[in-house]
């Protein structure tokens, strides 16, 4: 656990009450969660942004699959002496939220699942480009993970180059990794017993013109929930974080 990175500030984790957890997706790290981090600091929450590990500043073993690191995860929030917590995940993410939340019932308080879906599913062409770390993986999950509009460069907050920042963070990302997250995404399983189990707060964050994880794919999802609140952004695709980011920030205020 010594090798792994977490953001909780400048100053550090303050104290172990109910933190907020966030999780990021393939081939990223905690960065993409920059406003809504900054936002709850200022609130004097106590907050973990996660690098995965082989993810970002973490060193360490990549995880094979969805359950392997979401157990990582409790085991690394037990050495912070953290009981309970919130967790937000965004895809790859927010199927390790899903499956921590179900093995630690108790001590998840609200969940939040950012561009979601049941089953994950990963076309083959794009896990051949992954394994041969063909640069066609990086421009496939580039291109998919926006709307039209984002691919054009529409963004409401100036000055951020969308595409271009996510493409930045896969090809920072180290041999093999975008191919096992993608691998473990497509090959977890156990989503809607997981669900089921669950009886925390939850919500679901979807983009209406989303690729990758489009709305209905979460269908057998969110009834399996108990009363999940879901919020769809009409013009947001997968990346609803540099999409939209202030419609994201406004709905984790809600429940967080």
């Amino acid at each position: 656990m010594s090798n792994t990175f977490c953001f909780s500030g400048p100053e550090g984790l303050k104290s172990t009450e109910h933190p907020i957890v966030f999780i990021h997706g393939t081939g990223m790290d905690h960065t993409v969660w920059t406003l809504p981090i900054r936002y709850f600091l200022r609130k004097k929450r106590n907050i973990l942004g996660i690098d995965l590990p082989g993810h970002g500043r973490s060193k360490g073993k990549l995880l094979q699959t969805i359950p392997a690191m979401a157990e990582w995860l409790i085991d690394y929030l037990d050495t912070l002496n953290i009981n309970e917590f919130s967790v937000v995940g965004h895809s790859m993410g927010s199927l390790i939220a899903l499956e921590t939340a179900a093995l630690a019932q108790k001590r998840v308080v609200n969940l939040v699942l950012v561009g979601t879906a049941f089953p994950m599913e990963v076309s083959d062409a794009l896990l051949e480009y992954a394994k041969n770390d063909n640069p066609e993986a990086i421009d496939i999950l580039t291109f998919m993970g926006y709307s039209n509009p984002g691919r054009l460069g529409r963004n409401t907050n100036p000055g951020i180059w969308m595409t271009g920042s996510t493409k930045k963070l896969l090809e920072k990302s180290d041999k093999g990794v975008i191919y096992q997250d993608l691998k473990a995404c497509a090959e977890y399983g156990s989503g809607l017993e997981s669900a089921k189990k669950i009886s925390s707060n939850t919500l679901l964050i979807l983009g209406k013109k989303d690729f990758l994880t489009p709305p209905f794919k979460a269908n057998d999802l969110i009834k399996s929930f108990n009363k999940p609140l879901v919020k769809e952004i009409a013009d947001s695709g997968h990346s609803l974080m540099m999409e939209s980011p202030n419609t994201v920030l406004d709905y984790l205020i809600e429940i967080l």
